[in-house]
């Protein structure tokens, strides 16, 4: 395979191979491989061969005690499923090539059942994606989701908008627009301050994901599939998300952000987000919880319908 420095420009033939499969997760996202300091885009690689994409990169040194070893890590290849087992062997051709042990990254289940017992999996469900159907986030139906109704109906009754004098109060769902971006990060900050994290891990995570929503709003202004929201309430900003639709069909939501002051405000947001954007997905993609507890109970009082689950392919290739 011959591997060359990734581009933002690279995402085009991305997007064109990913636009004809069924993938669900969000490996490809620009914003996933550029914003997160693990993914060192600057140094990754990227081949094309015979209708497939391959991702390798060398995660910065921080990353190394996590037992991915010091070879290149893969993302799972982009193409057909029919492809699935020979690009995984051009994997492992070329680790032995190479002279270093496999090792593909975030392998979906589907690829997993097609691979057989080849490889070594290693699962890890910290990181399986929740995925949802589209129109149960619109509306809310069902008994499963009565809180969730309640919540919306408390939020709407509390804070809805009102003209008093010429001019509205209260609540307003709009657009995010460039000259927003300083109050959104201030926001994004006091949002930060307010939670209750392990320092070390919180510093980390919280210094990341500034980096983050910087590289998100830039590809809100530059890229149509990237958009976002803020909720203002009389002036202020109480509520921000940030999501894609992937050229596979998949909304992926992929910052949410509330002021829990206000009683409802993630229940809304989420509803207001999945109305305006997802109408024609066929699956929401609101992320892994990251082993966090209320994360995880967040996520699953939503009622996923699946998990896009992931799994590390190994296998040992040095001479």
């Amino acid at each position: 395979m011959h591997f060359e420095k990734i581009d933002d420009k690279d995402f085009a033939d991305i997007a064109d191979i990913q636009s004809r499969t069924q993938y669900n997760g969000s490996e490809y996202s620009l914003l996933y491989l550029k914003g997160w300091d693990f993914f060192n885009y600057q140094n990754m690689n990227i081949a094309r061969e015979d209708g497939v994409i391959y991702i390798r990169f060398k995660p910065r040194d921080k990353f190394n005690e996590d037992g991915v070893g010091d070879g290149n890590i893969y993302l799972p290849p982009l193409c057909a499923l029919d492809k699935i087992k020979d690009a995984y062997t051009k994997i492992e051709e070329q680790c032995r090539e190479d002279g270093e042990d496999m090792y593909v990254m975030s392998t979906p289940q589907e690829y997993v059942d097609i691979l057989g017992d080849e490889y070594e999996y290693l699962e890890n469900a910290d990181y399986a994606e929740y995925l949802y159907e589209p129109q149960s986030l619109m509306t809310y139906a069902g008994k499963k989701l009565h809180s969730k109704r309640n919540h919306v109906n408390n939020f709407v009754k509390a804070y809805a908008s009102s003209e008093e004098g010429g001019c509205v109060c209260g609540c307003v769902f709009r657009d995010y627009n460039p000259q927003d971006r300083g109050r959104v990060m201030a926001f994004i900050n006091g949002w930060e301050e307010s939670k209750e994290f392990d320092k070390e891990l919180f510093d980390d995570m919280a210094d990341n994901e500034v980096g983050v929503i910087n590289i998100a709003l830039d590809l809100v202004a530059k890229r149509d599939n990237y958009f976002a929201d803020i909720i203002e309430y009389d002036g202020k900003i109480i509520g921000f998300s940030l999501g894609e639709i992937t050229p596979s069909g998949i909304g992926i939501t992929h910052i949410e952000k509330g002021d829990v002051n206000y009683d409802g405000v993630y229940a809304y947001l989420c509803q207001a987000f999945a109305i305006k954007h997802y109408g024609g997905v066929r699956l929401i993609n609101r992320q892994e919880d990251m082993g966090l507890e209320g994360l995880r109970k967040s996520k699953q009082s939503y009622r996923p319908i699946a998990f896009c689950k992931k799994y590390a392919v190994k296998k040992a290739c040095r001479q």
